[in-house]
């Protein structure tokens, strides 16, 4: 059970957002220039209570729900992908330290629960075990986003050991990691996506957390919560972060759409909000992203029981996630090509929601061929296939 105080942190993470999305409008350019969103903007999201969300209610939290998650970063992607992907992944690596062993929660909100994450998952980290925990070492800890104004970073390593390698994902304390400046993309650019580097930094045993873990929803910090977040499937869930700000992207993009288009005259005088190939279009892209949404609320809806949580389910799940960002996709293309010469300006914002939701479908996460893959097999009443280490 949450708390009686739920709805009203629902409610003030929500309106914050609201509050928040026009002054990350303002900020999208600069953010692209700058190719990471300002110190400022981390300390409006870190203000606004979002790495509360799903985090314990002893460190601070509000031990939220997926939804309330979704219904944050909707509400900033309609501004700006790149703040608003910033933003889900505060939410994200909060929930995800929650389910470490308590021992490096404490370490971490000793002083506060308003502390911001860095991570890369990729298990490229060179991992030697020494006494009381591990040595971390690596140059290449790859799209880190937000690292630029993070203190904690977690940075993915295998350890090889007697039995097979375990995935872990080791936290580096401030100070102890460095970061190099490498992200100079087409999309996303605010992001500031940059690389972790660490040098031989000693890491605590209770400052890792096992991949495998966290894919059965059995990771240490599971036990000390109530919360039924902290102990679902890890694929069930993580997608979200990385589907969610697409989608408020092509949101915001379809907004301003239509108001640009109200007033728009054609070459010969005509009223392209009259046109009826506009406004057919337009309708097919509103459903579309309507659906998404739809897909997007019932993949964030945790069942009333974990063990409902079905391979079937699972599956079903990660199928959702990556539809969503194809139907994403489809939608700001077409807006794209309803927008004309025009939509290419510079000052349009609806270019950069294009570029920002085509790069974002990347995302290894959103993959179809491996998403809609795992789906397939499960249907087939096939084993899942072992060299996908999240399903």
């Amino acid at each position: 059970m949450h708390s009686p105080t739920e709805p009203s942190a629902r409610q003030h993470v929500v309106e914050h957002a609201k509050s928040l999305a026009a002054k990350f409008a303002a900020r999208a350019d600069a953010a692209e220039q700058a190719r990471t969103i300002s110190k400022e903007s981390m300390q409006d999201m870190l203000d606004s209570g979002f790495t509360r969300i799903l985090m314990p209610q002893r460190f601070g939290g509000y031990d939220l729900d997926f939804e309330a998650w979704l219904d944050v970063i909707l509400e900033l992607g309609r501004a700006d992908a790149s703040h608003a992907w910033c933003a889900s992944l505060v939410i994200h690596h909060a929930h995800l330290l929650a389910q470490y062993p308590e021992e490096m929660q404490r370490a971490i909100w000793a002083n506060g629960p308003d502390v911001a994450i860095a991570a890369s998952f990729a298990p490229r980290a060179k991992v030697t075990p020494v006494e009381g925990g591990y040595r971390v070492s690596c140059d290449q800890s790859t799209f880190a986003s937000g690292v630029n104004h993070s203190s904690w970073a977690m940075v993915g390593g295998m350890l090889h050991g007697s039995g097979p390698p375990k995935w872990l994902l080791l936290m580096v304390p401030p100070g102890q990691f460095s970061v190099r400046d490498v992200w100079n993309t087409a999309g996303m650019r605010g992001t500031g996506s940059n690389t972790i580097v660490t040098d031989s930094v000693f890491v605590p045993t209770a400052h890792a957390v096992d991949l495998a873990e966290l894919r059965e929803g059995k990771a240490p910090g599971g036990a000390l919560s109530s919360n039924p977040t902290t102990r679902t499937p890890f694929f069930f869930y993580a997608p979200l972060c990385f589907a969610a700000p697409m989608l408020g992207a092509a949101l915001g993009a379809y907004a301003h759409f239509r108001e640009w288009t109200k007033p728009r005259k054609a070459v010969d005088g005509s009223s392209v909000a009259e046109k009826v190939s506009v406004q057919v279009r337009m309708a097919r892209v509103a459903a579309d992203l309507d659906a998404a949404e739809m897909l997007l609320r019932r993949a964030s809806r945790t069942p009333a029981s974990l063990e409902e949580i079905t391979p079937q389910l699972l599956a079903r799940s990660i199928r959702d996630f990556s539809r969503v960002s194809e139907i994403t996709v489809a939608a700001m293309d077409a807006l794209m090509e309803l927008s004309g010469t025009a939509g290419f300006g510079a000052s349009n914002p609806i270019q950069r929601a294009w570029r920002d939701v085509r790069f974002a479908a990347t995302h290894i996460s959103l993959n179809p061929e491996n998403n809609y893959a795992n789906f397939g097999r499960i249907e087939f009443g096939l084993p899942r296939d072992p060299t996908r280490p999240f399903f």
